[in-house]
């Protein structure tokens, strides 16, 4: 069990995971920020797909990736609560079936099918057989990087064989490798940090910090419908 000092004993956070995420969020909104800008005319820098931006973009999945896995072991180590995880994951999996739904009106010809929510959705089940096996989900996790780095699998495995029916582009697209490797390393990264009650950096993280965190799918619904908001207003 790990002791009160390292973890929340009401939600059983760690102060440096909730850093991560908040961190996550932060960079989020100014990324989506400055695509907007792009957007909406104001600037002509190639978010999201020119150089540093598509660099930024990797270390924002990064850092909200490698935390799904982390939380998961947090949260269920000692043995998954269901209905704590089904709760979580249909907040998760209808959001994302909303994010699609409002892309087919705003993105018809970009619309969204695979996004990030769509992936935490995927990858929090693929994660539930590994929860407690921290040694598989490293190997596991290892074997994905090495197979993607190396090009074994296509990059849009499996919707490459969804082709004829899926938009050729899309606003967001999480491709399951690497990044499903990445939230099985998180998994036993937690597993290990949890197994060995190392103590945590931040024990009691600030208000600023702990907000969006623990706010992070609310706050992922309604920046973007804000900011867009926002724009037209400008405008």
């Amino acid at each position: 069990m790990l002791q009160a000092r390292a973890v929340n004993s009401d939600t059983r956070r760690l102060g440096w995971v909730d850093a991560l995420r908040a961190s996550a969020i932060l960079l989020m909104v100014a990324f989506h920020f400055c695509y907007d800008l792009r957007y909406f005319g104001y600037v002509d820098w190639d978010v999201p797909n020119g150089p540093g931006w598509w660099q930024l973009r990797y270390l924002i999945l990064t850092l909200f990736l490698g935390t799904v896995g982390i939380s998961l072991s947090l949260a269920h180590g000692d043995g998954v609560h269901w209905r704590r995880f089904a709760w979580r994951w249909g907040q998760i999996a209808l959001s994302a079936l909303a994010i699609t739904l409002m892309s087919l009106v705003i993105f018809p010809d970009a619309w969204i099918y695979f996004g990030i929510l769509h992936f935490i959705a995927l990858a929090s089940l693929l994660c539930l057989p590994l929860i407690g096996r921290p040694r598989t989900a490293l190997a596991l996790g290892l074997v994905l990087l090495l197979a993607h780095n190396a090009g074994w699998v296509d990059s849009r495995w499996p919707f490459h064989w969804l082709e004829p029916w899926l938009s050729p582009h899309t606003e967001d697209f999480v491709p399951l490798l690497p990044w499903l490797g990445l939230t099985w390393l998180g998994l036993w990264l937690g597993d290990v940090w949890r197994r060995r009650n190392w103590p945590d950096p931040l024990p009691v993280p600030p208000g600023w910090v702990a907000w969006p965190a623990r706010h992070s799918l609310l706050i992922y619904l309604v920046h973007q419908p804000l900011l867009f908001a926002l724009f037209f207003i400008a405008k």
